[in-house]
């Protein structure tokens, strides 16, 4: 009986995972435009423990939830509004992976659009001394920042008493139509626009009140070449901090 009953759960097991294999090898998937993600952000099915996945193609829009349930992680996923799977896998499922591989590819194709675009708009330019002494403060208050930063996280995620959270948006802004990556953890909000121009447009709020948005006012705002590149690469870094509390491990 007992052999019978572990047959049956991995049967179904199996056929509820049909959906999510074929979701994560949608080709849709590939075209992704516009990328939202929430960790830990809201309560489903009782449980603190969440992401929430909101994807934007050229011709769809995906949304999976998931939360970590006393039943193994609960899975959702709605396209184009309509629901096509709500089921449990194992915590030990590979299908677990297969979200890690979907958005470490998501996020470096993002990464990489910055670099080469800003690559390829770094021009010979002659910099006035101020503009160089403007923008070495600015990268210098940026680092110092995201280290301060970067300590709150690794602190969140290795110390059971906190609970991390994080908000990331990047891809083309559906009501900008401008390249962007947005990360908001903790007090910052952080965003980094691509310009037609080869300028990165930095701006950073910090709601000390904890309520995002409260801050109208940015600590650090302009648009940058000289050192846009090194900024990019302090994002980078951050995203590498942030990544262990936005996948499954």
């Amino acid at each position: 009986m007992f052999t019978f009953l572990n047959f049956i759960k991995k049967s179904f097991t199996i056929q509820a995972s049909k959906p999510l294999t074929q979701f994560y090898q949608q080709s849709a998937i590939n075209s992704t435009q516009w990328v939202s993600l929430a960790i830990n952000k809201n309560s489903i099915a009782g449980s603190f423990l969440t992401k929430e996945l909101d994807l934007l193609t050229e011709s769809d829009f995906f949304s999976l939830k998931m939360a970590e349930t006393n039943e193994g992680i609960l899975h959702q996923i709605w396209r184009n509004q309509q629901s096509i799977c709500k089921s449990n896998i194992e915590r030990n499922s590979p299908l677990l992976l297969e979200f890690n591989l979907l958005i470490n590819k998501l996020i470096e194709a993002e990464i990489h659009y910055f670099q080469n675009q800003l690559n390829q708009s770094q021009v010979d330019k002659i910099f006035s001394p101020n503009e160089v002494s403007q923008e070495e403060k600015a990268l210098e208050w940026l680092r110092v920042s995201f280290q301060v930063l970067e300590k709150a996280v690794i602190e969140s995620l290795t110390n059971p008493e906190y609970l991390f959270q994080t908000l990331l948006f990047f891809g083309i802004n559906p009501k900008t139509k401008t390249h962007e990556i947005r990360i908001i953890t903790f007090n910052l909000d952080i965003k980094f626009e691509l310009h037609n121009n080869g300028s990165l447009r930095v701006k950073i709020y910090n709601d000390k009140s904890g309520e995002l948005g409260s801050n109208k006012k940015t600590d650090l705002e302009g648009d940058f070449n000289f050192r846009k590149r090194e900024m990019l690469d302090e994002l980078t870094k951050l995203f590498s901090v942030l990544s262990p509390g936005i996948k499954w491990s």
